[in-house]
């Protein structure tokens, strides 16, 4: 038995799925657990109903099913996008930590609202680890001060080497110095 045009499109429309669930897997690729979940579902509810069409039940498959490969596509399309614009924002990071302090375009360090309150937080010892963490989520340009900081977290340093900038990883390798 050889299998129509619909079957097949829905087998690579599942196949491709697949594949964003499998890149999903790797550290530079950011997709959420739920998300990771209703793709894996979907390739497998794709899969399944193509070869349910074949071999088990005589469904006729509209021809509008041909289109379904597309939105994968486009998903991988979008996928490839962020890790190229990530991967221009790195290579356009700092890659000294002194140069990233030097840089501060604020000229009132600590005042009482604004950034400047988000940077005295940063480097607080005080800070809370639920604080560091929003921080560290909210401005990216104070990681590097958040990976200095003692009060943070060892989950919160791992989440932050998992970013890979530059100016992070050596305030993070400058506080194992210091430790060890």
């Amino acid at each position: 038995m050889s299998w129509s045009t619909e079957s097949l499109a829905l087998v690579v429309t599942g196949g491709m799925l697949l594949l964003v669930v499998i890149a999903s897997l790797h550290s530079r690729v950011a997709l959420a657990a739920g998300s990771r979940a209703i793709f894996l579902v979907g390739a497998v509810s794709f899969i399944a109903f193509a070869l349910l069409t074949e071999y088990a039940v005589d469904v006729h498959v509209p021809p509008v099913v041909l289109a379904l490969p597309l939105i994968p596509v486009v998903i991988i399309a979008m996928l490839v996008h962020r890790l190229v614009r990530e991967a221009r924002a790195v290579r356009t990071t700092p890659t000294s930590v002194a140069v990233t302090y030097r840089t501060d375009p604020d000229p009132v360090p600590f005042a009482a609202h604004g950034q400047g309150s988000a940077r005295l937080l940063a480097t607080s010892p005080y800070a809370t680890a639920t604080e560091l963490s929003e921080l560290a989520y909210a401005h990216p340009e104070l990681r590097p001060a958040i990976a200095a900081n003692p009060s943070a977290p060892a989950s919160l340093l791992q989440w932050l080497t998992e970013q890979g900038e530059p100016a992070v990883l050596a305030a993070i390798s400058a506080r194992g110095r210091l430790l060890g």
